[in-house]
C-alpha cells in the first residue's frame, strides 16, 4: 500500500520537520514518501498531483494556520477518491480527535508524537485489522492518549536532517531543529503546557546533525525547544558546540526564558559570540501579575528587564521580545503598560500577538469565566473578554500594524531612535497608537503599499503633531537601497536643474578625486537633494571597496 504524507505551510522557506520524523521512521518497512506545500497554492491542484501518484493512504499534518485548508483538502481527496484512507496528525486535532472525526470526511486521527505508532497504524490497515492502538482514534474507538515518542529510539534512526531531497535546498530555506521535547511550564494559553516533563535527544545526534547543517550551508536554524536554556549543563554544552563550529551566514534562533539566565550565562554570550550569530526570542506576554497568575506563567520581570538588558549591552544577540494582548483581567489601559514595559527594553523586534483559544488549552476550556468572546474558526482568535472590547483590541491591531511597519521591520531606526527617546519617551504604545489612527483617519491601506508610501506617510503624521524629522527619515530612506531609488517624496528636482548640476560635479575634478568618485556614478548611482543656499546632498550608491551603506556627501557651490 503506498502512503504520502503531507502538509501545508505557512511559506514557501519553512519545512515540516514532522513530516520527516514520520517518513524516516517507517521508510524502510512502508511504501511511503512525503510532500510539503504551501497554503497559498491551489488546493484543487494539491489534491490533483497528490491522487496522480495513486496513493492508498495520505496522512495530513494539521496545524493551526492550515486547519480550513486541510479540511477542505481532505474533502477533495476523499470526493475524487472514495476508498482513500486519510489519518490527521499534528497539534490541532491532538486533544479533541472526536471533533475532526465527526466534523471532517477523514478515517483516523493520531495524537501526540506519532513516529512509531503511524508504523502500528499503517500495519493493521494493510492487515485489515481493527485493533485498537493507542494514541490512534477512529469512529469506533476514540483515544485520549497522547504519545510521547523515545527520544533515543528516534535517534537511532536515519536522520531527518541529512535527507538527499533537501540538500539541495538547504541554503534557501529555514531548518528547524529540535535537542529536546516537552515544556516545563503550564501556561494556560499554549499547547505545550500539556506536554509534561522535558525530554532531551542524546549529544552526539545534536552535535552530529548540527555539523551537517552547518558544513552544508544552511543559513537559518531555528531551534524547536520550548524553553531552550532550561538546563544549564545542556545549554552551555550546545553553546559552547555552536561557538565553535562559527560559520559566517548563518544564524541560529532560540525561544529562551530570559528569568533562568544567569549572569555567568550572559557574560559568557556577550564575550563569546560573534555578533549577529545567535537571535533570541523571550516571551514576556504581559507585565501584569493579575494576569500571569491567572494563566499560571510564573515571571519575575525586574529579573527578567535585567537580564534582557545585560544581553543588549552586549550587543551580540538580536532579541525578538513577545507580548499577547486580551489575556485576562488586562484592560486596555494595563494592556498599554505592559507593552511600555517590554518596549522600554528595546529589543530588535517586539512581536505583539493577539490570544487564540487554541484547541485542548485551559484558558479555552475557562473561556465563560472570563467572558472571551472568540473566532469558531481557526486561528480561534479573541474579539472581546470581561476587560477588553472589540473596538479596543481593533485599535491595538492597527497599533501592531505601525509597530510592524516602523520598528520591527528596521527600516526606520535613526527615525524611531530619536522618537523613543526623546518625543514618546516612556510613551511607545501611544506612538503606535497613534499612527495607526491617523492611518485609519486618512483613508491609508495597512497593507499594500510602496515603501516609498510609508515613508511619506510618516512624515506627514509627525508635521501633524508638530515634530519634523525630515533628513532622519530621508536618511532611513536611503539606508534601504543598495542602488540609487527611482522615487522620493519630497524636494524632487527638474531634469533641467539635474543635468545642469551633473555636468558642474562631472567636471569638478578636485571633488571627485577627493571621493574617488567618477562621472559616470555621479550620472548613474547617485541620489541628489537640494538642501537650500545652493547646496546639495549627494548621496552615492556604489557599493564598491567593501562599502555597505551609501556615501552622504553636502556638495555647495555658487554659480549654478
Amino acid at each position: 500500500m503506498k502512503t504520502i504524507l503531507t502538509t501545508l505551510n505557512a511559506k514557501y522557506i519553512h519545512t515540516s520537520l514532522a513530516l520527516r520524523w514520520l517518513y524516516v521512521a517507517n521508510k524502510d518497512r512502508f511504501d511511503i514518501s512525503f510532500r510539503e506545500y504551501v497554503i497559498k497554492e491551489d488546493v484543487e491542484q494539491i489534491a490533483d498531483e497528490l491522487l496522480a501518484s495513486g496513493p492508498d493512504i495520505i496522512g495530513i499534518s494539521v496545524y493551526i494556520w492550515n486547519v480550513d485548508k486541510a479540511k477542505r483538502l481532505a474533502a477533495i481527496l476523499k470526493e475524487r477518491k472514495p476508498g482513500l484512507t486519510i489519518i490527521l496528525g499534528g497539534p490541532e486535532v491532538t486533544y479533541e480527535p472526536e471533533f475532526f472525526l465527526k466534523d471532517w470526511n477523514i478515517d483516523y486521527v493520531v495524537g501526540g508524537e506519532g513516529e512509531f505508532v503511524l508504523g502500528d497504524l499503517l500495519t493493521a490497515i494493510e492487515n485489515n485489522q481493527s485493533t485498537e492502538i493507542e494514541g490512534v482514534s477512529s469512529i469506533r474507538n476514540i483515544s485520549r492518549s497522547v504519545i510521547k515518542a523515545d527520544l533515543n529510539k528516534l535517534a537511532s534512526l536515519p536522520s531527518p536532517y541529512t535527507l538527499e531531497e533537501d540538500k539541495t535546498d538547504i541554503k534557501n530555506r529555514l531548518v528547524y531543529f529540535e535537542t529536546s521535547r516537552g515544556c516545563p511550564y503550564q501556561c494556560q494559553y499554549c499547547l505545550s503546557s500539556l506536554e509534561k516533563g522535558v525530554r532531551y535527544f542524546p549529544q552526539e545526534h545534536i552535535f552530529g546533525n548540527l555539523r551537517y547543517l552547518i558544513e552544508n550551508g544552511a543559513k537559518q536554524v531555528k531551534f524547536l525547544d520550548r524553553t531552550f536554556n532550561l538546563n544549564k549543563e545542556h545549554t552551555k554544552a550546545v553553546f559552547d558546540f555552536l561557538t565553535d563550529n562559527y560559520r559566517p551566514n548563518l544564524s541560529l534562533q532560540f525561544e529562551i526564558y530570559a528569568d533562568l539566565l544567569t549572569d555567568e550565562t550572559i557574560d559568557y554570550l556577550n564575550s563569546k559570540l560573534p555578533a549577529g550569530y545567535f537571535r533570541f526570542e523571550i516571551g514576556i506576554q504581559s507585565t501584569y501579575e493579575p494576569t500571569n497568575n491567572a494563566v499560571k506563567r510564573k515571571q519575575d520581570f525586574s529579573l527578567l528587564a535585567g537580564n534582557i538588558r545585560k544581553l543588549m549591552s552586549g550587543g551580540k544577540i538580536d532579541l525578538h521580545l513577545d507580548l499577547i494582548a486580551g489575556l485576562p483581567y488586562e484592560t486596555l489601559e494595563r494592556f498599554t503598560k505592559s507593552f511600555n514595559d517590554v518596549f522600554d527594553l528595546k529589543g530588535k523586534e517586539v512581536q505583539l500577538g493577539f490570544l487564540k483559544m487554541l484547541r485542548g488549552t485551559a484558558l479555552r476550556r475557562d473561556a465563560v469565566k472570563y467572558g472571551y468572546i472568540y473566532s469558531q474558526q481557526a486561528p480561534y482568535e479573541i474579539e472581546s473578554n470581561n476587560d477588553i472590547s472589540k473596538d479596543e483590541l481593533e485599535r491595538i491591531h492597527d497599533a501592531e500594524h505601525a509597530l510592524e511597519k516602523y520598528w520591527n521591520s528596521g527600516k526606520f531606526s535613526r527615525t524611531m531612535k530619536i522618537l523613543t527617546d526623546t518625543y514618546y519617551k516612556g510613551r511607545y504604545f501611544e506612538l503606535f497608537d497613534e499612527i495607526g489612527q491617523y492611518y485609519n483617519q486618512n483613508g491609508l491601506p495597512h497593507h499594500g503599499y510602496q515603501l516609498e508610501d510609508i515613508f511619506f506617510n510618516l512624515h506627514n503624521f509627525l508635521l501633524s503633531k508638530g515634530i519634523d524629522l525630515f533628513e532622519e527619515l530621508r536618511t532611513d530612506y536611503y539606508y534601504n537601497f543598495k542602488i540609487r531609488p527611482h522615487g522620493f517624496w519630497k524636494d524632487k528636482m527638474d531634469k533641467k536643474e539635474r543635468k545642469q548640476l551633473l555636468y558642474q560635479i562631472g567636471n569638478d575634478k578636485p571633488f571627485l578625486k577627493e571621493y574617488k568618485l567618477t562621472r559616470k556614478i555621479i550620472e548613474k548611482q547617485t541620489a541628489i537633494d537640494p538642501l537650500g543656499n545652493s547646496g546639495y546632498l549627494l548621496t552615492v550608491f556604489n557599493f564598491e571597496n567593501n562599502r555597505v551603506s551609501p556615501l552622504f556627501i553636502r556638495y555647495t557651490f555658487s554659480d549654478i
